[in-house]
């Protein structure tokens, strides 16, 4: 029934994909190119494909793009607060892009809104979001986020659209190579791990995909070292399909442990809350290692497409984000 069920929604993919193809936008190749040499002089990092980050070398990193600011340590009583409360808080910067001037080491006069973060001593984790392979959090947000005590997260984004996706499985002399390479790029640029998000099937002819994955995680990981982050998005499934558990279940918990920790997608129950607690029980994963994910948009009645949803279905996100982040941790 299982392998049915996944073969459905394959066969249904490529349907959608073929009666509804996503036409060519955005910059040509040649443009992004140019574009991302302008923002490196600016120490803005990031990278649009696999080439780009296999030939990253680290003594040819620009002073400018490396944060420099150590992460402070908070006293145990200046942790949130005084109720003990083992909770953890992350937040996801996602806005209109990433990458912005406002960000760069030499910002312009402001002409525009920027995005603010308030209240960072209620934070444990950042993390800087971009729709780029590669996102390197601007060392702008690195040094004010240290010295606030919060750690601050890059992204690795495999979208549908990302030609070549099992390139970061390839290996070379048993090592995987584009592993090191994130690895060493946390230390270079001085910052605290990566949220991993794979937002593509895998390719049908790829059969040994999940065994792949998590050893790619796992050699991620050790390359990463006790003192840094990994995190693992819940999109793709061990049977290689991009299906949301909205929480940790047999089908994700396999990269969840790999990586130590995992972020669900935003559309999560009460039910599914409490699954995922025995599942973490029964593996022995600690609890605060689940991020159950808000989106803080869901109110926004004014975007395109279909009405987003977050938990509670009714008022979820938005002025209500709080009162959520509240019963998830009690």
């Amino acid at each position: 029934m299982l392998d049915n069920a996944l073969s459905c929604r394959r066969i249904g993919k490529k349907l959608r994909d073929v009666l509804e193809p996503n036409p060519p936008s955005g910059p040509s190749p040649e443009e992004r190119k140019a574009e991302r040499l302008r923002d490196s002089f600016k120490g803005l990092v990031y990278f649009d494909d696999f080439d780009e980050l296999e030939q990253w070398v680290a003594a040819e990193v620009d002073p400018i793009q490396q944060a420099n600011q150590p992460l402070s340590l908070r006293a145990a009583d200046r942790v949130h607060d005084e109720s003990g409360s083992k909770s953890k808080v992350l937040l996801c910067h996602d806005y209109r892009g990433g990458y912005h001037d406002y960000e760069s080491v030499r910002p312009n006069p402001l002409s525009t809104d920027m995005y603010t973060c308030d209240y960072l001593q209620f934070v444990d984790s950042f993390v800087y979001f971009s729709h780029k392979l590669v996102c390197v959090p601007p060392p702008a947000w690195v040094n004010l986020l240290h010295r606030n005590g919060v750690k601050v997260l890059g992204t690795f984004l495999v979208e549908p659209q990302t030609p070549h996706m099992e390139r970061p499985l390839a290996q070379t002399n048993g090592r995987f190579t584009m592993a090191k390479q994130l690895a060493d790029m946390t230390s270079i640029y001085g910052f605290d791990g990566w949220l991993i998000n794979i937002e593509q099937d895998a390719p049908d002819a790829y059969r040994n995909w999940s065994s792949e994955l998590t050893d790619f995680l796992n050699s991620l990981s050790q390359y990463l070292g006790a003192q840094k982050d990994l995190l693992w998005y819940d999109a793709m499934t061990v049977e290689g399909d991009v299906y949301y558990q909205n929480g940790l279940t047999s089908s994700n918990v396999q990269y969840a442990k790999a990586a130590k920790a995992l972020f669900t997608n935003y559309k999560w129950t009460k039910k599914k809350l409490a699954e995922s607690i025995i599942m973490s029980e029964k593996v022995n994963m600690p609890r605060e290692s689940m991020y159950f994910g808000i989106d803080v948009w869901a109110q926004n009645i004014n975007m395109p497409g279909r009405p987003r949803v977050t938990y509670p279905p009714k008022g979820g996100g938005g002025t209500n984000t709080g009162l959520v982040s509240v019963f998830v941790s009690e």
